[in-house]
């Protein structure tokens, strides 16, 4: 079950990131029909059959997805845009503009002329608000540009909006009480006492490191990083749920926890709980929502007496996480993170396969003479911390090259760090 779920989740999202790469009607026809005329050509050979099922049956379902995914957000474009609305909506995020009082926002509408609405919108001049308040306003909704129209849609943004300027001030109706905002406030005390302590620059790239608050890391720091290719050292990803979940859980709790399997479910249940609230300081970031949902796979195999591996939960995060909106697999973070888990994970099976392969001749040479001392394979007769640098060292640059053609393709600067 697990190679197949895997090679479904493959073509699904596939299918999916080249669909709405297809602006024209007309281009995705030809693509459509060459896919599955690859895909019927392996279905021939025995080997290759089931995979290119599984590979046919997740493109359908990666189409069916995009195609459903536009459809609402046309709906949403043709009932809302062109026209003035009241709108009451929950600030999801801020950043400064060019203007003095004024600021860039991402908005979740909650109420559009006072009926109950959802979905988010970009506004690019809002009067000065915080994220995590409540606003209340009269906008003018417009379809975003065909330039920008992909990564919006990955942002699950369906609309830009911009201030009535007839219409009346923004109101600020207080702070919101949803989830996202309560652990918003959480990261902004979280982010505080780091860099209570601290000079602007350390305390800023320490809180963008730890918590996700980029708010406070200056241009030219932003740049610098940039610039060495070192950008994604900025952001929370799945290394700090491993921490978080699994390295500190593991100190503060005693051994015989483990003992008891009734334990275990309770401790499987606590690490799903502190990978959600995680997620949420973070602000949902694809790379932490990743890590969260095999956190949670890893909790039902305790509970379900089945041990998850790495593809399987992989696979079922990149189902989780397109299911809403399909366009999310066009987010950079989401193709970074699915990147470089692949790479880690072919670098672990590389090391693993050299070191069997190696096991299997000592035995087969052992075996063959008897009197002669068989010679030990190179790798253990490193020092014990050089093999674990090698191993690492591999890993590394499998996952560095797995996240290669990312960032050239999507023309970031690229380093040997």
């Amino acid at each position: 079950m697990r190679r197949p779920l895997c090679v479904f989740c493959a073509g699904m999202l596939g299918v999916a990131l080249i669909c709405a790469f297809l602006p024209q009607t007309e281009l995705f026809v030809p693509f459509a029909a060459f896919f599955v005329a690859v895909c019927l050509v392996l279905c021939i050979f025995d080997a290759a059959r089931k995979a290119a099922l599984c590979i046919l049956l997740g493109a359908a379902v990666g189409m069916a997805s995009v195609l459903h995914t536009a459809n609402r957000l046309e709906r949403i474009r043709v009932q809302y845009a062109g026209r003035p609305l009241v709108l009451t909506a929950e600030v999801e995020s801020t950043a400064d503009s060019y203007d003095p009082g004024i600021v860039d926002a991402v908005l979740r509408v909650e109420k559009v002329n006072g009926s109950a609405a959802s979905f988010r919108v970009e506004c690019s001049a809002l009067p000065e608000c915080k994220a995590g308040e409540r606003v209340q306003g009269r906008f003018i909704l417009s379809a975003p540009a065909s330039g920008s129209r992909v990564s919006l849609y990955a942002d699950g943004i369906a609309l830009q909006a911009e201030m009535d300027e007839d219409g009346p001030e923004l109101t600020v109706l207080g702070e919101s009480g949803s989830f996202r905002a309560r652990t918003h406030r959480l990261q902004q005390r979280l982010s505080a006492s780091l860099r209570r302590r601290m000079d602007g620059k350390t305390g800023g790239v320490l809180a963008a490191m730890t918590t996700g608050d980029r708010s406070y890391l200056s241009s030219a720091m932003r740049s610098a990083y940039r610039g060495a290719g070192l950008a994604h050292v900025l952001v929370v990803s799945g290394m700090h749920v491993s921490i978080l979940c699994g390295d500190i859980l593991s100190t503060l709790l005693p051994y015989e926890w483990e003992q008891s399997y009734r334990r275990r479910r309770c401790r499987a249940v606590f690490r799903s709980l502190l990978a959600f609230l995680l997620m949420g300081v973070t602000g949902f970031t694809p790379s932490v929502c990743r890590a969260a949902v095999a956190v949670w796979v890893g909790a039902l195999g305790v509970w379900l007496y089945g041990p998850p591996d790495t593809l399987t939960s992989l696979a079922v995060a990149g189902i989780v996480m397109t299911a809403g909106n399909s366009y999310a697999v066009c987010d950079i973070g989401f193709e970074l993170s699915f990147a470089a888990v692949v790479g880690t994970v072919a670098g672990n099976a590389c090391i693993r396969r050299m070191r069997d392969a190696h096991d299997r001749r000592f035995w087969i040479k052992a075996g063959e003479n008897l009197q002669k001392p068989v010679r030990r394979p190179w790798f253990n007769r490193l020092p014990e911390r050089l093999q674990g640098l090698v191993e690492s060292a591999c890993i590394a640059a499998c996952a560095s090259a797995a996240t290669f053609p990312v960032l050239v393709l999507r023309g970031l600067s690229v380093s040997a760090w």
